[in-house]
């Protein structure tokens, strides 16, 4: 054990009001799926999930290619 905390996942899977939405830790709100576009949220919760896999994988390869950041 190294003594350094887990990192949190930017991006969870959570409960909306009436559906479920993909929340950016980050942004501190729902995820946008790309600059300018709809947000992830009124879903279903498989397809969270999905968007949520889908935003992570684009975050590691985004970092694996030296970018610091992506933006949504």
């Amino acid at each position: 054990m190294n003594g350094t905390a887990p990192l949190q996942s930017r991006f969870l899977v959570r409960r909306g009001s009436i559906d479920w939405m993909v929340y950016d830790r980050e942004l501190k709100g729902p995820a946008q799926l790309k600059t300018d576009g709809r947000f992830a949220e009124k879903l279903t919760k498989e397809q969270a999930e999905h968007v949520k896999q889908t935003l992570t994988d684009s975050l590691t390869m985004q970092a694996g290619s030296g970018s610091a950041f992506l933006r949504h």
